[in-house]
């Protein structure tokens, strides 16, 4: 493959960089057809990302073999390298696979040029097994309102909450247990986005008031990024301990997918037992046809047939008008059980490669504030 970019391509890229840094360590290319593929994921394969270039994003591209490439390379590499990106005037990229290195050629001001040899080794692609045909809830906002939202948040945040209700979406500070919110002299911040605020606002029939909380380091950077190429960001999820699908794209250029885990509070699970929205157990592999953008709605016909409905607690199951059948009340009786036995194993699936992780992995700083509290209330008490 020979390419090369110029002016605000380099910005952008430059840009991308700095946000895969936020979240893995290493980048993951591969070459097919007329497309650029780059991946990133983060240690504990809970923050998933990856860009497709189209042609329009370089200035000249050029496939110089009919076969898929694929190789890795270290991130940190590359982030010298562009370092002083402000200084160039093109970037042309070249992939040896001969001596397996990716050669950039970089014009600089005055006539200067300057070559880089960046070792890669060759690597098994990494797919997220959730496409935006999974989640059944879908919103679309510009990403500067978010930007700004979460400007008003501490920066040593770790962990945020987006709740959502049928009328808004808060952005809140995640609690460990609400019910001790005075004991806990954190500082606590809830902003509100009301419904006419938001461009696109869909829930799907299954949906219940939901609260999803996440690592906020992962999501900052992403819509940083967003925020830069000056594009909507389009929010997909279902429920807690389902993960959160966030795309966006610039026209004819770029087009990014980042796929995000979500905590299962255990605070909240008595409740999310008797009301909760189960996902279609049979997750193809992430496919680079996934169109976001044109994609509706789906049916009434087409919803049940992809999600079914969990009975509710006496308190929602008041407010509906139709009892739930008796076989429905069964699958969701196995449902409820299956999730209880993986939340005690301390275990929960992980979408990327169909892995498995240790729940503590995610956060072990919360881990940690849990077990601190917990001592602070018993010494109060004695």
């Amino acid at each position: 493959m020979q390419a090369s970019i110029t002016a605000q391509s380099i910005r952008t890229f430059h840009k991308l960089l700095q946000c895969c840094s936020k979240i893995g360590d290493e980048l993951r290319f591969e070459i097919v057809d007329e497309t650029l593929i780059i991946r990133t994921f983060d240690s504990s394969r809970s923050a998933f990302i990856v860009f497709f270039f189209d042609k329009g994003f370089f200035e000249s591209y050029q496939i110089l073999t009919e076969e898929n490439i694929t190789f890795k390379t270290g991130l940190k590499n590359l982030l010298t390298v562009f370092k002083k990106s402000n200084t160039f005037e093109r970037v042309q990229f070249n992939v040896d696979p001969e001596s397996n290195n990716l050669v950039l050629a970089i014009n600089l001001r005055f006539g200067f040029r300057k070559i880089h040899q960046i070792p890669y080794d060759e690597c098994d692609l990494v797919h997220a097994k959730y496409t935006v045909e999974h989640f059944p809830h879908r919103v679309a906002c510009r990403s500067k309102l978010l930007v700004d939202c979460l400007s008003k948040f501490q920066q040593s945040l770790n962990e945020l909450t987006f709740s959502f209700t049928p009328d808004s979406m808060t952005l809140k500070t995640y609690d460990l247990d609400p019910q001790k919110a005075i004991r806990n002299k954190k500082l606590k911040t809830e902003i509100s986005i009301k419904k006419e605020d938001i461009e696109r606002f869909y829930l799907g029939e299954t949906f219940i008031n939901c609260d999803l909380t996440f690592t906020i380091k992962e999501f900052r950077a992403v819509l940083s990024f967003c925020e830069f190429v000056r594009q909507p960001i389009n929010i997909f999820f279902d429920w807690e301990g389902k993960p959160l699908m966030c795309c966006f794209k610039v026209p004819n250029e770029l087009r990014v997918d980042f796929v995000l885990s979500t905590f299962v509070n255990p605070n909240l699970q008595r409740e999310s037992q008797s009301g909760m929205s189960s996902m279609q157990t049979d997750s193809e592999d992430y496919s680079s046809q996934n169109d976001y953008s044109q994609s509706e709605p789906q049916s009434q016909s087409q919803s049940q047939s992809q999600f079914q409905s969990q009975p509710l607690s006496q308190s929602q199951s008041q407010s509906q008008s139709q009892p739930l059948s008796q076989e429905t009340q069964s699958q969701s009786q196995e449902l409820q059980e299956d999730f209880l036995q993986n939340s005690n194993n301390g275990e929960e699936t992980n979408f990327l490669s169909g892995l498995t992780k240790d729940k503590d992995d995610l956060s072990r700083k919360r881990k940690h504030k849990e077990d601190k509290l917990t001592r602070d209330n018993n010494s109060n008490l004695d």
